[in-house]
């Protein structure tokens, strides 16, 4: 089993002394903690680190929380992996309705009991580990370990958000088996079941950043997502994936390029499509004809256009 990883917890409070005593109970190895006073400091934790908890001041200087936790639900990238938990010195019914209604999780009252807050938040986590490997198995692909199309649909939006906010390019790479028709009824599912193990094996291989996402999103088709990665980069990467397929020698008499399987592989970045998701699936696709066009086992892209 792999090893239960730190969990993320960010405290949201614009007073000071809140902050440190909240900050102190919850002292504890399995947490990494984080500390906002403002909604506008909050976002920019939540921008660039991968929270699993919020405790979040219900009124904040420049805004209050029913509107914040309102506006995190409403972000795809964040959906129900994350727990919300309200902190409020005024006890209201009707807040605590309205708060749970937005998408809060729980409610803890100041002043803070330290045991009432170390529990409810064991609780939140216990629960979000549930709910993340629940949906952990919702989008790995069965046969090949991978992401499937619904994991892809959700990374790569996440990605070219990222990649925009942050200035950096983001390549997307569409791969398919060439000739797998042929290979499948010959020798026989099982036999193409066990290739495209075997071709997956070589992509989990070569995606060796925490950055780079791979996703079977079709019969015979592939993605991976590379980020602050352009064209040329992706370009390298495909042809280390190509050969390590080569070197992988897997049997195929019925392709009439190789002996072997082989994969052809069309690239795009997000320079030629202004980060949208659609545009930029659309010109990975359409490169990945060329290079079925250009003879199959082919590396195609914009940057091998202009080039030839």
């Amino acid at each position: 089993m792999e090893q239960q990883k730190k969990a993320q917890i960010l405290i949201v409070d614009d007073d000071p002394i809140q902050l440190k005593l909240i900050s102190n109970h919850l002292n504890n190895p399995d947490y990494n903690l984080f500390v906002a006073k403002t909604r506008a400091e909050a976002f920019s934790v939540l921008d660039s680190n991968p929270i699993d908890l919020i405790l979040l001041d219900i009124n904040l200087p420049d805004g209050n929380g029913i509107d914040i936790c309102r506006e995190i639900r409403s972000m795809k990238e964040f959906s129900d992996e994350l727990s919300i938990v309200f902190m409020t010195g005024h006890h209201s019914n009707e807040k605590e309705a309205e708060g749970l209604s937005v998408g809060a999780n729980d409610y803890i009252y100041k002043p803070v009991n330290p045991h009432v807050l170390i529990a409810r938040v064991k609780l939140q986590l216990q629960q979000l580990r549930k709910t993340k490997l629940l949906s952990h198995f919702a989008k790995v692909d069965a046969l090949t370990e991978l992401g499937n199309r619904r994991a892809f649909d959700e990374q790569i939006e996440r990605e070219i958000k990222r990649g925009q906010r942050e200035g950096l390019p983001v390549s997307l790479l569409t791969l398919d088996i060439d000739f797998f028709k042929p290979y499948n009824d010959n020798y026989g599912h099982p036999q193409g079941d066990r290739c495209l193990r075997d071709v997956a094996q070589c992509i989990i291989k070569e995606c060796r950043r925490p950055s780079d996402f791979s996703f079977r999103i079709g019969g015979e088709e592939f993605a991976i997502i590379l980020y602050n990665t352009g064209t040329s980069g992706a370009h390298v990467f495909a042809e280390k994936l190509r050969k390590s397929l080569q070197e992988c020698a897997i049997p195929h008499e019925y392709s009439s390029i190789s002996d072997y399987v082989t994969l052809s592989i069309g690239i795009s970045d997000t320079r030629y499509c202004e980060y949208k998701v659609k545009e930029l699936i659309e010109d990975s696709d359409s490169m990945l004809y060329r290079a079925k066009q250009s003879g199959r086992n082919q590396i195609a892209s914009r940057e091998w256009l202009a080039a030839i």
